[in-house]
């Protein structure tokens, strides 16, 4: 008796054929997720990537952690506060003086101590106008001036000078780098003289209130900083001298330069002078009780101090 095999052929649903599937899946899968590990790690071992130079990651966690922990610079501090000895004086002098009964001025050496501060409230802002704009003011007032009276007696004079405005800063440079500051405000400066009775010696009391603009700059070079800028004063009043003549009209230049040196952090020793001149035109008439074509108000001072930057 003859025996038979039949073929039977394997159905599509037969459990074999997943098992086959699965295993080419499985396969495919591994080798797809093996090629993307290899690019990941040829891409970091490319030059310029972290990995490839193992010191750079460290350099730059190094160098962020440096720039964290500097002092604030003058570029982008919250604030910047100073204190000043400044020895100043004053010489006041007239132009084609026609009478006799004016006298010119002149005082050296006055100490007069002085405070100043800056205010940049929105420094830590991402709005990059916002964060370098700021306030500004300064005072100063002289110690034991008196002026001569008739005869040499002493006459008591008080000298002081009042600042008030608005400020803001340009980086040329990055934080170490050179700065532009503009400025505007109100600056008041007050010399008055006792009363003698004396004419010829009370003209040379005045108090400007002006209003003023000004440019400066700072420039690092090497381990000190020099600082120089100027701006003018349109005067707003000009007290008693003025009025001692016809149509009086005045205007003001002022001039600094300082050099800083850090000595700590945040703070520097700072040395410097400023000059400022008002100059006067007169339209003096022949009758006129005092005649003079015009005067010269010029006012300085050299200045030693300590200033400090914080935030």
């Amino acid at each position: 008796m003859q025996r038979r095999t039949l073929a039977c052929p394997v159905s599509p649903l037969s459990p074999r054929a997943p098992r086959r599937r699965a295993r080419r899946s499985s396969a495919a899968a591994l080798l797809g997720a093996a090629r993307s590990a290899l690019s990941m790690l040829l891409a970091l071992l490319a030059p310029g990537s972290a990995l490839a130079d193992p010191g750079a990651a460290s350099s730059a966690d190094r160098a962020e952690r440096d720039e964290g922990a500097r002092p604030p610079a003058a570029g982008t501090a919250l604030f910047s506060a100073g204190v000043d000895l400044e020895i100043a004086g004053r010489t006041l002098s007239y132009s084609d003086l026609l009478s006799d009964n004016l006298r010119t001025y002149e005082v050296l050496g006055v100490p007069m101590p002085s405070l100043r501060g800056e205010l940049y409230p929105f420094a830590r802002s991402a709005v990059p106008v916002l964060r370098d704009l700021g306030v500004e003011l300064s005072y100063a007032r002289a110690l034991g001036l008196d002026s001569e009276g008739a005869g040499g007696a002493g006459v008591s004079t008080s000298w002081s000078r009042l600042h008030a405005g608005l400020r803001g800063r340009y980086r040329l440079a990055g934080q170490d780098g050179p700065v532009l500051f503009a400025g505007g405000g109100l600056r008041w400066t007050d010399f008055d003289i006792e009363s003698t009775g004396d004419p010829s010696r009370d003209a040379a009391s005045v108090s400007y209130v002006a209003l003023r603009l000004g440019v400066d700059g700072r420039l690092p070079v090497g381990p000190v900083a020099l600082e120089a800028g100027g701006g003018v004063q349109a005067p707003l009043s000009m007290g008693a001298l003025a009025s001692h003549f016809r149509a009086p009209s005045a205007g003001g230049v002022d001039f600094r330069v300082a050099v800083a040196a850090p000595f700590a952090p945040g703070l520097e020793a700072r040395a410097g002078a400023s000059y400022a001149r008002f100059f006067y035109d007169f339209d003096s008439e022949p009758e006129d009780t005092y005649i003079a074509g015009g005067a010269l108000d010029q006012l300085f001072s050299v200045h030693l101090g300590v200033a400090y930057h914080g935030e």
